[in-house]
């Protein structure tokens, strides 16, 4: 983008603007001028002395200069390792009353920097460094080498780059910029040597302000400052090369989505936005890094990574802050930086920054853009795991042309096609024979994500886009693709084969039928849901039928259960017209309590957020009154309640006060005796003091899976269900099946964290199972791991046979108590490894070979 001013220079401006082609942010163009690489002063403040190679500790008896950063080298000689850095101020007594950051690496050198102005405890209170005492360092995992540690001033951008970070008083001004606060004055901005002329007033920055602080790793655009009107910079006569930052990063589930935004500088309009709710989505939302999957396949064989960070720093991370580019004329000293949308988040700014345009202003630029990826690959180590893409066991998926399988009627059944051992240059898909109903085609794709939920470090993971290869448009398979079918067995007794089809040939694929009708699995096994952020925010309509979508392609891919998408209810019924809005709310709730149990799963339905929300709301408090209405509106339902139970304890001790309203309400309706099913979710050892108040519970590993805590609630005949286990094959089949219990639910199908598609922001990775899509209802690209919780749910169903059949014959009966004494009520006691769930399921099939059973 451009900007022209008066009629004198315009042609001027015009032909400069002329050279400003392929403004991208990272290239191989940008390395060209090395000279202009050269950042500002950097110097080393302190550097300490390592005692020892894996573990050293520092005292710091005066504290350190705020802008400052601690800088660790070394080097790791296993295949990855793990390092702490821990950093005690004064009143530091505990974990939770210090800095700790624990970093995984990859082989191989590595570089850490830690932000000394940004620091908080475990309990996330915030302290300077000025009262840091201590600083530790030191190995907890692998074969690590320390080289150095030192406490460095913080790297500043490229000379002749000027720049201003907005953000509040208390954060740190990053790149050495110019921190631009509400308070922030003419000299404090870089004015000093500048006559302040009259026109900009005494005002620096006008709007109504909030400051905007998000965990993020990059310091230019992770801060900033919301509903700006008007901006006055000083900044000498000249034409000059401007970028501004201007999109809130998010947090959570939450991505600012303004429509409608106008910017202008010197008066002159550089950005005018009327977008419409699909072409923001497209522009911010949808971006997605490229990683074609032989480009994927050499990383993970030359362990190197560097293409996978330029992928994602090309498509994502360069253009996270949404960097809007200009050329403008300066005549008066300042610059004057004006906004305006129709809501405050579009008047948002992260950063600015300015160079004389000249012939090196494009070079200074690219070489600030390689600095800044430098410290993103420097921040985010990406592990190399040579395993990524060898997913066929947690899915048991049968390998076309070499597996030849023994399948019942009405098994999950995933086919895995992969390119590379069938016969070269096969062309496009003409038809498709299969002993399969409902059937899915995926296409592995693999993506970046975080290493674990809160890792500061990435790795990749499959990913399965779903498609239609026969619909004429779908491209030939590559040699190095790997296509997935799944469906349900469905025998013909005139053919033992499956068929594709291509235009330069065929392959097929054998198999047997076995004279079973595998019986349909009776608990709740499935996803936690909600509806998906990006359409709720434009249209509650499109959200609802994204849902109603997913509960339908939950059903097709054989899920059985899951914790549904609920609007929250509303309890105000003073105006009339207030009325008319709680019932029409009501409505809504009935619906989307139907939604899954007409698309065919199973319930009960758990009910995780509506009563949460409903005691936060403004109009809610703690009276009878209140109470009584809550419990009305639960009661409204009527006969839903019987899909249904309601979440009375989510977690108890990360928030107390609404335990209390919780536990407050939960009494109540024990006391009302409506019929209404509740139930508390369970995570932590101490809750088994809690069980006698609830109905039933949710519970995991954190509470304590073990055979005396199983016994315990069988005894209080209270019943339990599992959440949230690592192992999804596994937990969803032969656990659940030993344990005896009532369902099992996953967290997500739908929790991207800002950006879906960037694992770095927020504080923890992106969960979602289901991927956003652009257009509602289109055909999805899922997790893998989801056909490794529908393999679960295949083993589970096989375990219910043998266990039915167990009551009637003898070799059932030895082999189900083999099995059982194999598999630990002691979940963390368990080894679970594929191929021995695999064996287990063998031995049944090969028992139903041998016994010819009605």
């Amino acid at each position: 983008m451009m900007l022209m001013t008066h009629a004198a220079t315009r042609l001027k401006i015009l032909l400069l603007c002329a050279l400003m082609t392929g403004l991208t942010a990272l290239g191989s163009e940008i390395y060209a001028n090395e000279a202009v690489l050269k950042t500002g002063d950097n110097p080393i403040i302190r550097t300490f002395s390592l005692a020892s190679a894996t573990s050293n500790n520092w005292h710091l008896p005066n504290g350190l200069p705020k802008g400052t950063e601690l800088e660790v080298t070394g080097e790791v000689a296993s295949e990855t390792g793990r390092i702490l850095v821990r950093i005690d101020h004064a009143a530091s007594k505990s974990y939770y009353t210090r800095f700790n950051h624990e970093q995984i690496l990859n082989s191989g050198k590595f570089v850490i920097h830690i932000d000394l102005d940004r620091l908080k405890t475990a309990h996330q209170h915030p302290f300077p460094a000025s009262d840091i005492r201590q600083t530790y360092l030191s190995t907890l995992s692998g074969k690590i080498t320390f080289l150095t540690a030192q406490i460095r001033v913080k790297p500043s951008a490229p000379k002749n780059i000027v720049g201003w970070d907005l953000g509040n008083q208390n954060t740190s001004n990053a790149w050495g910029f110019y921190a631009l606060t509400p308070d922030s004055t003419w000299e404090s901005l870089g004015g000093k040597s500048i006559n302040k002329p009259e026109e900009p007033g005494e005002k620096i920055i006008e709007g109504t302000l909030r400051s905007r602080d998000r965990p993020y790793h990059d310091e230019l655009t992770r801060d900033g400052l919301e509903g700006i009107s008007k901006i006055t910079l000083p900044l000498e006569n000249g034409i000059w090369r401007i970028r501004l930052w201007t999109q809130d990063i998010g947090e959570w589930e939450y991505l600012p989505h303004p429509l409608n935004r106008t910017i202008s500088l010197n008066k002159q309009r550089i950005l005018h936005e009327r977008l419409s709710p699909l072409e923001w989505q497209k522009r911010n939302y949808f971006p997605s890094p490229k990683y074609p999957l032989h480009a994927i396949k050499n990383s993970l064989k030359e362990s190197k990574t560097e293409a996978l960070y330029q992928a994602f720093w090309r498509d994502i991370g360069s253009k996270r802050g949404s960097p809007v580019d200009a050329i403008v004329e300066v005549k008066n000293n300042f610059l004057l930086i004006e906004m305006n949308s129709d809501v405050p988040a579009g008047r948002f700014l992260s950063a600015i920054i300015a160079t004389p345009w000249d012939n090196q202003a494009e070079a200074r630029f690219n070489a600030f853009d390689r600095l800044r990826y430098d410290f993103f690959t420097q921040r985010w180590p990406i592990i190399i795991d040579n395993t990524a893409l060898e997913i066929s066991d947690n899915l048991n998926a049968v390998d076309w042309i070499n597996d030849s399988p023994w399948l019942a009627e009405g098994e999950l059944v995933t086919f895995k096609i992969n390119f590379a051992h069938l016969p070269y240059d096969l062309g496009r898909l003409k038809k498709a024979e299969l002993p399969l109903e409902d059937i899915t085609w995926f296409i592995m794709t693999p993506m970046i994500n975080r290493v674990g939920g809160q890792e500061n470090a990435l790795t990749l993971r499959s990913y399965l886009t779903s498609f239609d290869p026969l619909d004429g448009v779908t491209q030939a398979p590559s040699h190095s693709d790997v296509w997935y079918v799944t469906g349900k067995f469905k025998p013909n007794s005139q053919k033992q084969q499956a068929t594709l089809f291509f235009t330069n040939g065929q392959t097929k694929q054998t198999f047997h039928s076995l004279d079973v009708s595998l019986p349909e699995a009776t608990l709740p096994i499935g996803l936690y849901m909600d509806y998906a952020p990006h359409l709720v925010w434009f249209s509650q309509e499109e959200a609802i039928k994204q849902a109603n979508c997913d509960y339908r392609f939950m059903k097709k891919i054989g899920l059985t259960g899951t914790a549904p998408a609920l609007p929250t209810p509303i309890l105000t019924q003073t105006p009339t017209q207030a009325i008319e809005k709680v019932q029409s709310r009501l409505t809504d709730l009935k619906r989307a309590i139907q939604a899954p149990y007409i698309a065919g799963l199973l319930p009960p339905f758990p009910a995780y957020t509506p009563i949460k929300r409903m005691l936060t709301e403004p109009n809610f408090n703690q009276s009878r009154k209140s109470t009584g209405n809550l419990i009305n509106t639960l009661t409204s339902i009527g006969s839903l309640n019987n899909l249904i139970m309601w979440s009375m304890a989510d977690e108890p001790g990360l928030f107390p006060d609404l335990d209390a309203q919780l536990s407050t309400l939960n009494k109540r309706l024990s006391q009302s005796k409506t019929g209404i099913k509740t139930y508390a979710q369970l995570n932590h050892s101490q809750h088994d003091l809690l069980i006698d108040q609830y109905q039933s519970v949710l519970i995991n590993q954190g509470y304590g899976l073990t055979e005396s805590r199983l016994n315990d609630l069988t005894v209080k005949n209270t019943p339990y269900y599992l959440y949230n286990l690592p192992n999804l094959r596994a937990s969803a089949g032969h656990y659940l099946w030993r344990s005896n219990a009532q369902g099992f639910w996953q967290w997500h199908a739908r929790m991207p964290t800002a950006h879906p598609f960037d694992p770095t922001d927020g504080r923890e990775d992106d969960v979602h199972f289901i991927l956003p899509t652009l257009k509602g209802c289109e055909l999805p690209t899922i997790r893998a791991d989801l056909l490794s919780l529908r393999a679960g749910i295949n083993d589970f169903r096989w375990l219910s046979w043998l266990s039915q059949n167990a009551k009637n014959h003898i070799d059932f009966a030895i082999l189900q108590q083999e099995i059982r004494h194999k598999i630990s009520l002691n979940y963390l006691n368990n080894n679970f490894k594929n191929k021995e769930l695999n064996r287990n399921i063998k031995s049944i099939k090969q028992l139903a070979q041998s016994l010819q059973l009605n």
